[in-house]
């Protein structure tokens, strides 16, 4: 690194190598993008093609079960068996023989029949009263009894077998699909409805199945609340509550598509997402960013590692050409590196008598001078600054110092505060006027002192008067509470004094929240201040409130409330703005550990 510095040779050297390697990498960017939009777009046309075939296999199963449920629904045995269970009267001898006869039919039907395979993915059957909506039989026989008008088609609505979409029943989190099928009576019009649930666990498997998918490629399915359906084992599919992406929350809104995209896990991923109307579900499947693109990562890494190669090479035959070109200059370009560095007291060495001699001893005259002009510039620069950040706030007086000619910005929200010391014009005239400036002095110096903990930003004092704001220039959520907080300190602070000097001074404070417009005026001894209605409800706040008390508007209260405790002082007329209603701080509320 030092040779870099003192070498001109050097420099040369690495100014072409560094335009080299930025040709170089540009090179194997663009190449690392060529081929990542290419694999990008396959890697989508890829999961599209899965999605299909994946959106095809749970139609199917879908379809199938909801011909199981239809022909199960068409037995005669069952629905003879459902209308005799109805007209007994539950307790009867009659009615548990046709319960359990409804049962054995029910048993045969699914375990014995020539869909009983595809009757094993039905977890539940309910029979549903379409008079009444009450479940008269079911294969749990907790569900017995319960009413499910929502289960119940509409009047006049459709009387065929029915996909119910995935949704959650009241009082469990485990989803559900729901197949619906009528059963009819002798004269062909129903009088039940079956109703089966199917086991989601099938669904996910088929989901979940990793052929072409690749290390990270992943399928799930979400409900229309963004919940996972359901856990897969050995899957990254374990989130619990809502989860959201971009792919997830398109397809929730019913949109297809395929893109990049952050995961709701936060890796970056390619998916496909889809809605599936009929079941209630977004579909997306989705592999890793990484993966997809690791060919292009792979051919960009080729190409930058041979052109830096190239690179090197190049940049030995360019320094040794440099090295004879440059000797005779070395020194004092080695010197002049060093003191732009900021290291004023490197002198350059003279070689020779010749104009390089002369002008390595012009140089250190040069370099001399330039020091101490710099010590002074330094030393006024300070003090101009100090100055400066007593007079405006910090980030004010760096926008000066750029040049800004007006400053003047507007502030939605901040919180402006107006304290006044009341019996402080009497107690003028009886003490000397050095006494007064010092007891002026010391209460002040103590607010600006709390001011500064606290964050907030004076703006001015007017005689015994004290105004400060909080929320500019640089903003804050919490504003309110910090000038209410500041406003109990001064109290507490005006309080310390007194004891101190046995005497009976007190505040008079008011505060405003609000809009306002903040700016420096003047050329002259110019000043940071704020303009607006909402300066002036404060100054009415504090010249219309009560001594020895802190005195709000509603704005403020609004945001105070649930932290302090107050005082409602009700309507009062506030000159120049009408009636306004007004409460006094009081303290702050016991905050929990």
């Amino acid at each position: 690194m030092r040779f870099m510095k003192n070498s001109l040779k050097a420099r040369m050297t690495a100014y072409f190598l560094l335009v080299s390697m930025t040709v170089v990498i540009g090179l194997a960017a663009a190449s690392y993008r060529l081929s990542a939009s290419r694999l990008e777009a396959m890697a989508i046309a890829r999961f599209e093609v899965i999605a299909e075939y994946k959106q095809q296999e749970i139609d199917d199963f879908i379809a199938g079960q909801a011909d199981t449920v239809t022909q199960l629904a068409a037995l005669e045995e069952l629905r003879a068996a459902g209308l005799a269970l109805l007209a007994q009267r539950p307790g009867t001898a009659p009615y548990q023989s046709a319960y359990l006869k409804l049962a054995n039919t029910l048993f045969n039907a699914t375990y014995r029949g020539s869909w009983a395979v595809m009757a094993t993915d039905l977890t539940d059957i309910l029979l549903i009263e379409l008079a009444s909506g009450r479940v008269f039989f079911s294969t749990d026989p907790d569900d017995e009894g319960d009413l499910r008008q929502e289960a119940l088609p509409a009047p006049g609505g459709r009387q065929d077998t029915e996909v119910r979409p995935v949704y959650r029943p009241p009082g469990t989190d485990k989803p559900r699909l729901t197949i619906s099928a009528p059963l009819l009576d002798q004269e062909g019009e129903p009088y039940a409805l079956m109703e089966a649930h199917i086991r989601l666990p099938i669904l996910v498997e088929i989901v979940s199945r990793r052929a072409g998918m690749g290390q990270t490629g992943d399928s799930y399915l979400v409900d229309s609340g963004h919940r996972l359906v359901a856990t897969a084992p050995f899957t990254r599919n374990d989130a619990a509550g809502e989860v959201h992406s971009v792919g997830i929350d398109s397809a929730v809104a019913g949109q297809n598509g395929a893109q990049h995209y952050i995961d709701y896990s936060g890796n970056p991923v390619i998916g496909s997402y889809r809605w599936l109307p009929g079941l209630g579900l977004a579909l997306l499947t989705e592999i890793g960013t990484s993966e997809a693109l690791q060919p292009a990562t792979r051919l960009g890494g080729s190409i930058l590692v041979l052109g830096m190669g190239s690179v090197l090479l190049l940049g030995i035959g360019i320094y040794l050409i440099a090295r004879q070109i440059a000797r005779p200059i070395l020194a004092i370009t080695a010197t002049a590196h060093e003191i732009a560095l900021g290291d004023l007291r490197q002198r350059a060495p003279v070689l020779a008598h010749d104009e390089t001699g002369d002008l390595a001893t012009n140089f250190n005259e040069m370099i001399d001078r330039l020091r101490d002009t710099l010590d002074l510039l330094s030393d006024e620069k300070q003090k101009s600054e100090q100055l400066l950040l007593n007079i405006l706030p910090a980030p004010i007086a760096e926008r000066l110092k750029r040049g800004e000619g007006t400053i003047a910005d507007s502030f939605a929200n901040v919180s402006i505060m107006f304290a006044d010391i009341v019996n402080f014009t009497p107690l003028a005239s009886l003490l000397p006027p050095t006494r007064l400036v010092e007891l002026l002095n010391e209460i002040f110096t103590e607010f600006d002192r709390l001011c500064e903990i606290r964050g907030l930003e004076k703006i001015k004092t007017i005689g015994d008067a004290y105004m400060v704001v909080a929320g500019l220039p640089a903003l804050r959520d919490d504003h309110a509470r910090v000038v209410a907080d500041m406003a109990l300190d001064m109290l507490d602070a005006i309080e310390d004094f007194n004891r101190r000097h046995q005497l009976e001074l007190m505040l008079r404070i008011g505060i405003n929240s609000g809009p306002v417009v903040a700016g420096v005026i003047g050329t002259k001894k110019f000043i940071y201040d704020i303009w607006g209605d909402a300066v002036n409800i404060a100054s009415r706040m504090e010249s219309q409130g009560v001594t020895g008390r802190i005195q709000v508007s509603e704005a403020t209260y609004a945001y105070l409330e649930p932290f302090y405790h107050f005082d409602d002082r009700g309507i009062i007329s506030i000159r120049g703005k009408g009636e306004m209603r007004t409460w006094v701080l009081v303290g702050r509320k016991q905050r929990p550990d």
